[in-house]
């Protein structure tokens, strides 16, 4: 008895449910360590339509956590390296590559269902948050997740009840300046208390990010299917 890719998606979230994920067109700015499993998750559910924003080649320092990459991949494009692992899996998924940096002058003719920010660059994220306040899209925030341990302590809530994270503060500051409600946006950030620093590299191993990317898959398809209610 054969057996296709989506029937334990189909047993767990119902036909129709899962239908209305793979409708779904969605952006994901990062896939690095977060979102590299994001869009791992979303890709094997079958979402039809996925656009990848990053500029950023693949290093040997990403291989400890970052679960696209391989080091036949040194030197490469993460987007088009993405890209390569998506048909590898699925290729009824249309998966979109965009090299570029995240600025004030980003926009698409794309009308996304949900936009996915795992960036690390507190402008960039600012600019994402005030696309997706101008254009009604919802947008999920990945907070820092480096220098932690646990990645049972990974949690989420809107952006303005995160705390104990000097990326999302900064982030806060940002947005109230700039007269975004904060509460309008959903957030991924660590209860943990921040590790102590070892040298000059900024620690990080797979377990907290890949936490942090399996939430962000998840908070998509919860809004996907909330929306569509």
């Amino acid at each position: 008895m054969s057996c296709s890719i989506d029937d334990r998606s189909i047993a767990l979230l119902g036909e129709e449910a899962l239908q209305r994920i793979q409708k779904a067109k969605i952006a994901l700015f990062g896939i690095g360590g977060v979102g590299g499993t994001a869009f791992e998750a979303l890709l094997r559910l079958g979402v039809k339509e996925i656009h990848l924003y990053d500029y950023d080649v693949v290093d040997e320092s990403n291989l400890n956590r970052q679960i696209l990459f391989t080091k036949e991949d040194l030197g490469k494009r993460k987007v088009d390296v993405a890209l390569k692992r998506a048909q590898c899996i699925r290729k009824d998924v249309l998966v979109v590559p965009h090299f570029l940096r995240i600025s004030s002058d980003f926009s698409s003719d794309v009308p996304f269902d949900v936009m996915l920010d795992a960036i690390d660059d507190v402008e960039g994220k600012i600019h994402l948050m005030e696309y997706s306040a101008s254009h009604q899209i919802p947008l999920i925030l990945s907070l820092g997740m480096a220098r932690r341990f646990d990645p049972s302590l990974v949690s989420y809530s809107s952006l303005e009840q995160t705390g104990g994270d000097p990326l999302g503060k900064r982030i806060r500051k940002l947005a109230r300046e700039r007269g975004l409600n904060l509460s309008n946006y959903l957030a991924i950030y660590s209860k943990e208390k921040i590790q102590k620093e070892s040298g000059n590299v900024l620690g990080s191993y797979m377990m907290v990010p890949s936490s942090a990317g399996l939430i962000m898959a998840f908070l998509a398809i919860k809004t996907l299917l909330k929306n569509k209610e």
